[in-house]
C-alpha cells in the first residue's frame, strides 16, 4: 500500500505505542445487543433525512429563483468545497492511521490517556464535516 508522503513525516503523537509485555490478559470483546448498534444507526438515518429535506428545500428555492443559476458554475464550487473538506479529514485519519500501523509484529498496544486525544480529532473532524 501507498501511504502519501505527506502521512508519513507527520508530527502527529497519538500518545500510544506497541509493547511487548508478558502477562497480559487478552479479555474478550464485550457482547454488543443488536439494539446498541441499530439505534445509533436509526438516529443517524434520522438525521440524514432531516439534512436531505433541507437539501431538498435549498433546491426547490433555486429552481423557483428569479434569476437564474449557472448550474454547472454552482455545482463546480459545491464539489471544490466537499474536495477540500475531504482533503482536510483526511489530514486529521490518516496520521492516526499509520500510527497504528507501526510495529505490527507487536500484538499489543499501549494507548494512555487516549480519551482527550481521540475527543479532540473527533471535535476537529466534527468541525470540518460540519460547518
Amino acid at each position: 500500500m501507498a501511504i502519501p508522503k505527506e502521512y508519513l513525516d507527520t508530527e502527529s503523537d497519538f500518545g500510544f505505542s506497541a509493547i511487548d509485555e508478558p502477562g497480559i490478559v487478552h479479555v474478550p470483546a464485550p457482547t454488543v445487543t443488536s439494539q446498541e448498534i441499530s439505534e445509533p444507526i436509526v438516529e443517524r438515518i434520522r438525521n440524514l433525512e432531516v439534512n436531505m429535506g433541507e437539501a431538498l428545500s435549498i433546491l426547490e428555492r433555486i429552481e423557483n429563483a428569479s434569476t437564474p443559476l449557472d448550474t454547472d458554475e454552482y455545482k463546480a464550487l459545491i464539489e471544490k468545497d466537499v474536495r477540500a473538506k475531504l482533503k482536510a479529514v483526511e489530514g486529521l485519519i490518516i496520521p492516526l492511521l499509520v500510527n497504528l500501523m507501526k510495529n505490527p509484529e507487536k500484538d499489543t498496544i499501549k494507548w494512555p490517556n487516549r480519551a482527550p486525544i481521540i475527543e479532540k480529532q473527533i471535535e476537529r473532524i466534527l468541525a470540518i464535516t460540519r460547518s
